[in-house]
């Protein structure tokens, strides 16, 4: 924003900090009339950074306005709205709070550390190691390691490839950064910091964390070694293969095992909150995270410098992570929305008529969920963040109670399709941000250089699962 826009950018800033606290007030206090203040507070960010949102953004909040106008004009009762806002909060406030999270783990040397490391590896190794490096780095700092690796890997191209023929250029530039994208799509798989586990989390009330993120881990792994078969059977053969500037530096090794640990505190904090007291899963992320990333960031300031510098490098991260909070609206605001239309959709929805129509049409589980993985995959290619649609299914499916469909299954579905069209559709934030970085078209990035990959991992994702359900296991 231009700086004659000083006082939009204080308002937004004060909006998100009240969203914040009250998503944080909230969980020890639960009042009503609460969820509706953070509510009137998000429509005055919006309003003050509209020139912020992209068409990305409105689609969902033309939607959710629509919703609510027929909600009311239904006689939907106050307290559905109080909830809807509730998810909207809690969604806003968790983009918010791992924005602090990201500002920590940048500020910290391992992040720059790891980086270099990852990005050095020769290229028998450099595949896994970016794909490695895009999953666990968008698991600590979203889009923000996204971008850091994707940086660094454009920085080892430009210093260790200039001896390559053109040809070979673009064909190491296409690897390294399909590499990163593929990578940072396994995060929706099973992270706990991740927006695809959180959304099924607070639409599916009965799910827990551990009856499918622990599954989505493993298969994880599944989906890196398809990718990486899909890299090695792409590869030139017979030509040079180029060769990294310099060889990796073994004491940046330490780094990777660092950022590792990182992530492993985080969940088992999250997850031990949740089982040890009686506070929700979402509930527990939203007190793990800030305090965490206020620990990380004052660890930051005490290392080498006897603890001077703990206060300096805590307030410099907690300002940083602010002064970003107005240019997150576009995010934002497919967040809030999401929260919204997971309610409202189902409210409104005629529900009831929906399952009779399903019983007439005799549907089973797996009709439903190759339904919802049409749905979802289909939609996110036209523009339909996954945050949405796979939180109104979660809904709808649940509300269903299809014979033979469990709400584990659904979710597992829902995320495995979450993570293939997320380095597909070209109006995915994922595939838009990585080719202006990279310097390509969003189409070329993720149509072009991806189909074999994504379409592959939703076919192959779907064909598991209905396996699954029909053999009992979910």
């Amino acid at each position: 924003m231009p700086p004659s826009s000083a006082l939009p950018v204080m308002i937004a800033r004060i909006c998100i900090c009240v969203v914040i606290a009250t998503g944080l007030i909230q969980i020890f206090w639960p009042i009503e009339w609460m969820a509706f203040a953070a509510g009137a507070a998000l429509v005055v960010f919006f309003a003050v950074t509209w020139r912020q949102l992209t068409a990305v953004s409105i689609v969902p909040m033309v939607l959710a306005a629509a919703l609510v106008g027929v909600a009311l004009a239904q006689g939907v009762g106050v307290h559905v709205f109080g909830h809807a806002l509730e998810r909207a909060v809690f969604l806003s406030s968790l983009l918010a709070l791992l924005g602090l999270l990201r500002t920590a783990a940048a500020a910290a040397p391992e992040i720059a550390r790891a980086g270099r490391y990852l990005t050095a590896q020769p290229p028998g190794r450099r595949y896994l190691a970016l794909n490695f490096g895009g999953h666990i780095f968008g698991t600590l700092i979203n889009l923000g390691g996204l971008a850091i690796l994707l940086d660094m890997a454009m920085r080892a191209m430009a210093t260790g490839s200039g001896h390559l023929p053109p040809d070979l250029q673009e064909v190491k530039f296409r690897r390294m950064t399909l590499a990163v994208t593929r990578g940072f799509s396994l995060v929706a798989l099973w992270s706990p910091m991740g927006f695809a586990v959180n959304s099924l989390l607070i639409s599916m009330p009965s799910l827990d964390y551990l009856d499918f993120a622990p599954l989505g881990f493993v298969l994880s792994f599944l989906c890196m070694g398809y990718g990486w078969m899909l890299d090695r059977v792409t590869a030139p053969r017979g030509r040079i293969v180029a060769q990294p500037a310099s060889p990796p530096d073994p004491a940046d090794g330490g780094a990777v095992w660092l950022l590792l640990l990182h992530v492993a505190l985080l969940g088992v904090a999250v997850i031990a909150l949740n089982a040890l007291t009686a506070l929700s899963f979402q509930q527990s992320l939203l007190l793990v995270v800030p305090s965490y990333s206020l620990g990380w960031a004052a660890w930051t300031g005490s290392r080498d410098t006897g603890g001077r510098d703990a206060a300096m490098v805590t307030t410099q991260v907690m300002g940083d992570a602010v002064s970003r909070f107005p240019l997150a609206a576009s995010e934002l605001a497919v967040f809030a929305s999401a929260g919204l239309l997971s309610v409202l959709v189902v409210e409104v929805m005629p529900t009831e008529a929906i399952r009779l129509l399903a019983i007439d049409l005799q549907l089973t589980a797996l009709p439903v969920l190759w339904i919802f993985a049409g749905s979802l995959f289909g939609l996110g290619c036209i523009g339909i963040n996954p945050i949405i649609t796979a939180s109104v299914l979660g809904s709808l499916g649940s509300q269903l109670a299809i014979p033979g469909l469990s709400d584990t299954a659904t979710a597992v579905q829902l995320i495995g399709i979450w993570s293939a069209v997320m380095c597909f559709s070209p109006f995915i934030t994922t595939v838009a941000y990585a080719a202006s970085l990279v310097g390509r078209s969003a189409f070329t990035v993720g149509l072009r250089w991806n189909w074999s990959y994504s379409i592959g991992v939703a076919l192959i994702w779907t064909a598991g699962t209905s396996l699954a359900v029909v053999a009992g296991f979910l």
